[in-house]
């Protein structure tokens, strides 16, 4: 970040408010329209039900834990990717407990619960993990070739990727994350996040 956006991210850390709705406001239209988005994709594919959850829920919820896991943003990421690269997160997270919660609405009540929420403590506890390549500057002009428009990502077609291939392709064509972006926000490698957005486009290309 720009110095002057060092210094507001410092007064963030220490407790600004005010200085946290500054610095994320430009960003909240996007926000906005990523959340209503994924969650037609979500929606589609059959992991949530309209019913579960909005736009307005999901990107308040996406601020709320930015604000209360802004010391966890990594240093050389910026806001906007940041804030984009939650916003998957919480929505992943949400996933996966209505999974639970469907799962769990099956069993006896004597099964062992408390088992169930350890695991699941655990599995999100490495999911908040973000990555922090050694080298910066590698992977920053290695761009796959890009077969696919914006326009594309809301094509059907997109919905035979896998969620991986999906989330690293919207970031790369949508929001125009750089490579080292991309394996941040979704705590991979630069390498596997390219491999992701090339297997992406061929199969688009070939549906």
């Amino acid at each position: 970040m720009a110095p002057a956006r060092d210094e507001a991210w410092r007064k963030v850390l220490a407790g600004d408010k005010d200085g946290f709705r500054h610095l994320i406001e430009p960003y909240l239209p996007e926000l906005m329209a990523a959340a209503a988005r994924e969650l037609r994709y979500r929606r589609a594919v059959g992991d949530l039900r309209p019913q579960d959850l909005s736009a307005d829920e999901l990107v308040g919820e996406t601020l709320a834990r930015g604000w209360r896991d802004r010391a966890r943003k990594p240093q050389n990421l910026d806001v906007r990717p940041w804030l984009l690269g939650l916003m998957f997160k919480v929505l992943e997270s949400i996933v996966r407990s209505e999974r639970r919660a469907r799962r769990l609405a099956g069993v006896s009540l004597e099964a062992p619960v408390e088992d169930e929420a350890a695991a699941a403590e655990a599995t999100d506890e490495e999911f908040w993990e973000w990555y922090q390549p050694d080298d910066i500057t590698r992977w920053e002009d290695i761009i796959p070739a890009e077969d696919v428009q914006a326009d594309d990502l809301s094509d059907d077609r997109t919905y035979q990727l896998t969620n991986e291939e999906r989330q690293a392709l919207v970031l790369s064509v949508e929001h125009r994350l750089s490579v080292v972006e991309i394996s941040s926000v979704m705590n991979l490698s630069p390498d596997r996040a390219v491999r992701l957005i090339d297997a992406a486009q061929r199969q688009l290309g070939n549906a």
